[in-house]
Formats: C-alpha cells, sequence, structure tokens
C-alpha cells in the first residue's frame, strides 16, 4: 500500500485525551495536598482565575505560578514539588502505542498539537518514551495561541510545511476539530483507537491489515 494515497503525509495528534489520559481533579488535589490547602480554592486559582490558560498560552511562566503559590501558601513550597504536583496526572493510552508505532514505521510525519503547559509537556516527554517519535510538536506555551484559536492552526500547518489537505487530525474535543476543519484540515473527533485505526486505514496511513491487529504488534 502507498502511505498517503489520499494525498496525506500528516498525522497531528492531540496530547490529552488522546495519547495521554489527564485528570484536573487530580491535579488540583495533589496541588491542594501539597499547599495544605482545599482542592476548591485550587480549581479557583488555576481555572477561575485564568492561570491555567495564561500559562498554556505562554503569558506567564511557571516561576510567576510558583511566587504566587508561594505568596498564597507559605515559603515551604518548592519549584520542583510543585511542579511535580501540578504535572504527575498523566497515564498512557497504551493501546495507541502500536498506532504511532506503525506510522513511525511507515514514514509518516508526525506532530503534536497541544493545549499545554511547560511542566506539563516536560512531565510527559521525561516519563513516556512514545513522545519522542514525534518529529515536531506545536505547544499553546510555545507558539502563544491556544486551541481553538485558528493561529495555531496556521502554525501547524507551517511548522508540518503541508496544505490542510494533505494533514489528518484528531482530537478528543469536537469544538477544537471543528476549528481544524474550518480551514480545510480533515479532522475527526477521537473516542478510541479502534475507531481512530479505521480512520487512518481509509485514508492510507495504515494497511488493512491494521485493522485485524496483524501489523500493530510487529
Amino acid at each position: 500500500m502507498e502511505i498517503g494515497s489520499m494525498g496525506k503525509k500528516t498525522v497531528l495528534f492531540d496530547v490529552g485525551n488522546v495519547i495521554l489520559y489527564f485528570s484536573h481533579e487530580q491535579m488540583c488535589k495533589q496541588i491542594a495536598d501539597y499547599c495544605k490547602t482545599d482542592p476548591q480554592e485550587i480549581k479557583q486559582l488555576i481555572f477561575h482565575n485564568h492561570w491555567g490558560k495564561n500559562y498554556e498560552s505562554g503569558c506567564i511562566d511557571g516561576h510567576r505560578i510558583f511566587e504566587e503559590f508561594r505568596r498564597l501558601f507559605g515559603e515551604s513550597i518548592s519549584y520542583p514539588g510543585l511542579m511535580h504536583a501540578m504535572s504527575d496526572i498523566f497515564a498512557l493510552n497504551d493501546s495507541i502505542v502500536p498506532v504511532i508505532k506503525k506510522l513511525k514505521q511507515n514514514g509518516v510525519q508526525l506532530i503534536t498539537l497541544s493545549n499545554t503547559c511547560q511542566a506539563h509537556y516536560d512531565f510527559a516527554y521525561t516519563h513516556f518514551p512514545i513522545m519522542h517519535l514525534f518529529d515536531q510538536n506545536v505547544l499553546s506555551y510555545e507558539v502563544g495561541f491556544r486551541k481553538p484559536s485558528i493561529e495555531i492552526y496556521e502554525y501547524a500547518l507551517k511548522k508540518a510545511g503541508c496544505l490542510p489537505s494533505e494533514c489528518f487530525y484528531t482530537d478528543d474535543l469536537s469544538e477544537y476539530v471543528e476549528a481544524a476543519r474550518s480551514l480545510g484540515i480533515d479532522a475527526e473527533v477521537f473516542t478510541s483507537t479502534e475507531l481512530f485505526t479505521t480512520q487512518l486505514t481509509q485514508r492510507g496511513f495504515l494497511s488493512k491489515a491494521t485493522l485485524t491487529g496483524k501489523t500493530l504488534h510487529e
């Protein structure tokens, strides 16, 4: 089979709840335990005060977050301790690992397209070797835009060196998929690895044998 037989050569991956599962509730609880406060207070600070969005869009960095937390919760808080409590929230989607490896083996360009902060990405890259297989990364905190802003998709296309029609993108959030489609990017909501594998096969990235599991574990 000719990979990318529909003229496609790049797969753009969301990270959260596609490659790595994560929990904001777990994050708030861990930070609250570390700071000896209530998870609801942490949730208020991160989400309602927009610290999370500002961190993910690169408007503030981890050291600014740390200084704010130390001001609120005391001098005993350390930067490494806070970043670990904030970031140790991921679990690998084991089922997608052989799919990513097969795409890599087939010569497909692999790019992450993620709303994330530096602490989360650094933790993911350090603890999950599958992240090392990606050729490029489009990360909101580096780019300065968060999905569903059109600018981050345009940046991804430029970095990929592809036309919208040459890319396939998957994300667990329909709003982000629709934003990609508005630029002409072929995109689908991620619901399961099984369906994702079917979608990749339909677009010529994987062989039909992959659907039966014959090639994923080679």
